[in-house]
């Protein structure tokens, strides 16, 4: 309906038969015009594996395309498809460029025998294409002393709180919050957020109550949404604070339509408020128990 195009997730094989460390990770798509995103995450291959089919979740969507909520979740609802996985390792985004985990001394584990889990969000503008997707890595020569583990922390994503007025030009995010339960090294931050996207910011509380600023990005613009590179010691217990602001008044250039109410959702036009940043830790730290949040996460390793 209106030419939206959902979520959708594909399955490959990874061919890796032995545990694998990577020190870099490129997803390439061929037609970025008509790619909102593509997201990469593993997970252990099942026997009910179907590789190369697109699976998504139809959602009930209104005449502008956004999906209502009365009708169900404006964003997920679709089967679990990370469901024993670490989460997303890597993204496709316009502006990004490849990580390279080399510069921190660090890699990525890729376990032995798990699938790919490719994240593909189209965008249509008139004309058809095939896509050819490229996914390259570069291969540790040895085991690293580091690992490096992507990780996101959101807002709730709940219509009744995260609620965007019409016409509101500075309309703040409920917050998103996440502890760190083990010492890490903070080595990188992106904001992440739609075109009515205005301003984020990433506070760290340490356990001695200090509170320091450590990433302001005053005029987001999602055409360009920047990685920051970082090295910040934080200890066990250290809070992460993620904030945002959005704009969606006729002020705003980018916004399809500011006379209406606008929620968590998946599509341009619809909004995301999500704080995604990599941390390097001891090679043998569980991935999935770095962070806790008061709201559900999104983790890799």
């Amino acid at each position: 309906k209106n030419d939206v195009i959902e979520w959708m997730w594909v399955t490959l094989p990874t061919g890796f038969t032995k545990d694998t460390w990577v020190t870099a990770i490129q997803i390439r798509p061929e037609h970025t015009a008509v790619t909102h995103h593509m997201c990469l995450a593993f997970k252990p291959h099942t026997p009910d594996a179907k590789y190369f089919e697109p699976v998504w979740a139809p959602k009930e969507r209104d005449d502008e395309g956004s999906a209502i909520p009365s009708a169900g979740p404006t964003f997920g609802g679709r089967t679990n498809f990370l469901a024993g996985s670490n989460g997303l390792e890597d993204c496709y985004l316009p502006g990004m460029i490849a990580d390279d985990y080399s510069i921190h001394r660090a890699a990525k584990l890729i376990p032995a025998g798990w699938d790919m889990m490719l994240n593909l969000h189209y965008t249509p503008n008139g004309k058809g294409v095939t896509d050819h997707v490229q996914i390259g890595f570069t291969l540790a020569k040895e085991p690293p002393q580091r690992r490096y583990v992507s990780l996101l922390t959101s807002a709730t994503q709940d219509p009744a709180r995260f609620r965007i007025p019409p016409n509101e030009g500075n309309w703040q995010s409920p917050p998103a919050e996440a502890t760190f339960n083990v010492d890490a090294e903070l080595v990188f931050m992106m904001p992440h957020m739609h075109v009515r996207g205005k301003h984020m910011t990433y506070t760290v509380e340490y356990p001695d109550g200090r509170k320091q600023v450590i990433l302001n990005v005053p005029h987001y613009d999602f055409n360009w949404q920047l990685g920051y590179d970082t090295s910040i010691k934080v200890p066990k217990g250290t809070k992460l604070h993620v904030d945002a602001h959005y704009d969606n008044s006729a002020n705003n250039k980018f916004n399809p339509n500011p006379r209406r109410t606008v929620y968590y959702g998946e599509m341009t036009w619809e909004e995301m408020m999500s704080g995604f940043f990599g941390v390097v830790v001891d090679k043998d730290v569980n991935p999935n128990k770095i962070i806790t949040s008061r709201i559900p996460t999104g983790s890799g390793g």
